[in-house]
């Protein structure tokens, strides 16, 4: 019989004034996983440091979205991409809202993080870095969540996803800019960076989006061609009441030697339901067979905005069993506010024991090994969002696992597909 979900709980930091993006990032090149965050309010991106989780400054910007990580200037250290100048919302955002910019690790002896410009694009809310067309060069894909108009017009227009090359030049300005696509997505809320199988060539990276058209393999194939598949449509009967449909959030899980065995969802953006996705058979990638969806769960009613308190999920081997356990994370408020694991014993049935786990607003959630002792523990930020939702008592929490079995071989920080 399987143990009963069990994680201690550390509150890092309480009182919080902003709250949105948490990242597991190996910062200082110790090996061990550090806790990065920002926030639109404030602006601050700061980084905790394992294992006394001090506070370290990096840099301070104007309403910061998202960050990805890697080695851009070939130090070998992780540096950051971010996305920031948003405006003060969605609903308001014109296409000159939105800049995109690197910074710089000074190393492990500290110093200040340099910041240089990537480009201009209006919305941006969501960054990959990868290798999407060519496997010798790192590539950045910028998402904007609405479209390139005005205000309440830009909600449903069509989105302008663009590739940005790095160049060999590091200090010579903005980055080569090419649009991939400008009419096939609308409201994208989430990617998921990771090869993902057929039809994507060794080598080269992917992403599955949740967004208005629901959830999507984006990539491309052996000629090259960017191409879309839409793996399910998502969540179609809100939008006359809510205005949104398709998904918001996605997440791939494993069971044995099926790395593609199921998906979750929040839907649709920032929605109120959590779905599961199974299919028959075992495929060489998500894209094949058919995906059939089964709402899980519905955390309450969509509020005046149309919006619920599911912003996040994720997969991940907890347990140590070698198959994934499912986390949600909800912004709240209370009943429908903190995390919750989710264990199947029939995934395609759809049965499950439910766990709560934390009563604190969460944004998002980090997996990574934090304390080294080869199982995955996690942690989450509270959700303060000028415009959206502000909860109470905004707090960074750390949950180490006590009740999964160990994993020798456990990466500090695993190689999940990072969610949006």
């Amino acid at each position: 019989m399987a143990p009963d979900p069990a994680f201690d709980e550390h509150v890092i930091e309480s009182g919080l004034t902003d709250g949105y993006w948490i990242q597991a990032v190996d910062v200082d090149g110790d090996g061990r996983p550090d806790i990065l965050t920002s926030g639109l309010s404030e602006g601050h991106v700061s980084w905790y440091r394992n294992p006394d989780w001090s506070k370290q400054p990096i840099h301070s910007f104007s309403r910061p979205v998202s960050l990805d990580q890697g080695d851009v200037s070939g130090s070998g250290r992780r540096d950051l991409v971010i996305c920031h100048d948003y405006a003060p919302t969605m609903f308001v955002a014109t296409p000159a809202d939105g800049r995109i910019s690197w910074l710089e690790n000074p190393g492990p002896a500290g110093g200040e993080w340099t910041a240089r410009p990537i480009g201009q694009l209006g919305s941006t809310h969501r960054l990959r870095l990868g290798h999407f067309t060519d496997p010798d060069r790192q590539q950045l894909l910028a998402l904007p969540v609405v479209g390139q108009a005005s205000g309440l017009d830009a909600l449903h227009a069509p989105i302008k996803v663009v590739l940005y090359d790095r160049p060999d030049d590091l200090e010579a300005g903005e980055w080569a800019a090419q649009p991939v696509d400008e009419t096939s997505f609308r409201v994208i809320h989430a990617a998921q960076l990771g090869h993902f199988g057929a039809p994507s060539p060794a080598g080269l990276d992917a992403v599955l989006l949740a967004c208005e058209e629901g959830l999507v393999w984006f990539g491309v194939d052996g000629s090259g061609s960017w191409q879309r598949h839409v793996l399910h449509t998502g969540e179609t009967t809100q939008q006359e009441r809510t205005g949104y449909k398709g998904s918001g959030n996605i997440a791939i899980g494993r069971l044995g030697d099926d790395p593609y065995a199921f998906m979750a969802a929040v839907e649709p953006f920032h929605g109120n339901t959590l779905a599961l996705y199974t299919r028959e058979g075992t495929h060489d990638g998500v894209v094949g067979g058919t995906w059939e969806r089964r709402v899980l769960e519905v955390f309450g009613e969509p509020n005046e905005a149309g919006e619920g308190p599911a912003h996040h999920v994720v997969c991940a081997d907890f347990d140590g069993d070698g198959e994934d356990e499912l986390l949600v994370a909800l912004r709240g408020p209370m009943p429908h506010q903190g995390v919750f694991l989710y264990k199947f014993s029939d995934v395609r049935a759809g049965v499950y024991e439910k766990t709560r786990l934390s009563e604190a607003s969460a944004a998002r959630i980090a997996v990574a090994d934090f304390d080294g002792d080869g199982r995955l523990d996690f942690a989450t930020l509270g959700y303060y969002v000028p415009g959206y939702f502000l909860c109470e008592d905004p707090q960074l929490v750390l949950f180490l696992n006590r009740y999964g079995a160990a994993v020798p071989g456990t990466p500090a920080i695993p190689a999940l597909p990072l969610g949006g």
